[in-house]
């Protein structure tokens, strides 16, 4: 209990700054707490809709978000996720699991060679 306590204070914290931290509810649900795939990505959903006005309130009165521009995104993310909940329904849990860690692997890497280059482009800039 005060695992999964401090996993949500966590995700929240992370998910406030614009990290995203449902990703990592979504790692912590299934890989700790075994929950089945497609009940975390709903419980994961829920949890977008309690974090995300608090979130968007504080970053829009901090003029951090463009509006325009989150709106067009919204409306996309919107449509697309339509075909990602019939996508989920229609798709065995396990390809689902590897899927997510297939993307989160890459992102991963992608973020830690980036990070690299970019400190790389600094020390030669400095």
């Amino acid at each position: 209990m005060l695992l999964s306590m401090l996993a949500g204070a966590l995700t929240g914290l992370l998910t406030g700054a614009g990290i995203g931290g449902g990703s990592l509810l979504l790692l912590y649900m299934t890989v700790f707490q075994k929950v089945p795939q497609l009940e975390a990505q709903g419980i994961n959903l829920l949890y977008f809709l309690a974090a995300t006005p608090p979130s968007l309130y504080f970053h829009i009165r901090a003029h951090r978000v463009e509006t325009k521009g989150a709106a067009i995104a919204a409306l996309c993310g919107a449509a697309t996720c339509l075909a990602g909940c019939w996508a989920a329904g229609a798709i065995d849990a396990a390809w689902l699991q590897k899927g997510l860690g297939t993307v989160l692997l890459f992102i991963g890497c992608k973020e830690l060679l980036a990070k690299e280059k970019q400190a790389a482009n600094e020390n030669t800039a400095a």
